[in-house]
């Protein structure tokens, strides 16, 4: 995902982390920031690394524009924007895993790039709450680690332990307090 941390204003480090933990514990509630930030990302990293514009505030605006489909997406076609934050993460993960450069793509990294964003896209759509909360808790555990700057093993040990506590909150997985019934005397 594109560095967020180059944009320079105040606050960035702090923004970055506060927006990445909402991500991380409470993504699937949040769906349709969820969908509107990844479009952003994706927005942003098409206008400087894949189209090669310069001005960071072309890029922020292309950014903008892409969220805000995102944002659209989410709130009246749910099962097409999870589709599509799924394509595009797991398009973007296959050509993280494979180490090919997104602005470079030969055909051999574009079919998959093809094949893992229709992968995750189908999952998405077919596992919604369930790709919902992977989907934001890796996102999520991006930006955290991201906004740490760590060394690049604490980075990956650290983003692998924010992605699977991200998981189980959202999922309510681990102790829960019990509740107290409380009984009337009618």
């Amino acid at each position: 995902m594109p560095d967020l941390l180059s944009f320079d204003f105040p606050g960035n480090r702090l923004f970055v982390l506060v927006f990445g933990l909402a991500l991380l514990l409470a993504g699937r509630r949040i769906f349709w920031l969820v969908v509107g930030v990844i479009g952003f990302l994706f927005g942003f990293d098409l206008a400087s690394r894949v189209l090669g514009l310069d001005s960071q505030g072309i890029g922020l605006l292309i950014g903008i524009l892409a969220g805000v489909l995102g944002i659209f997406l989410a709130v009246f076609l749910q099962k097409v924007a999870i589709g599509l934050a799924g394509f595009l993460i797991g398009g973007y993960l296959t050509l993280t895993l494979l180490q090919a450069d997104p602005a470079n793509l030969a055909g051999s990294d574009l079919l998959a790039f093809l094949i893992g964003g229709l992968v995750c896209a189908l999952l998405a759509v077919w596992l919604f709450e369930i790709a919902l909360i992977l989907l934001s808790s890796v996102a999520g555990a991006a930006l955290v680690t991201q906004s740490l700057a760590l060394d690049p093993g604490a980075t990956t040990l650290a983003f692998a332990a924010l992605a699977v506590v991200g998981i189980a909150v959202q999922a309510g997985i681990g102790p829960r307090k019990r509740r107290r019934r409380v009984r009337s005397e009618d």
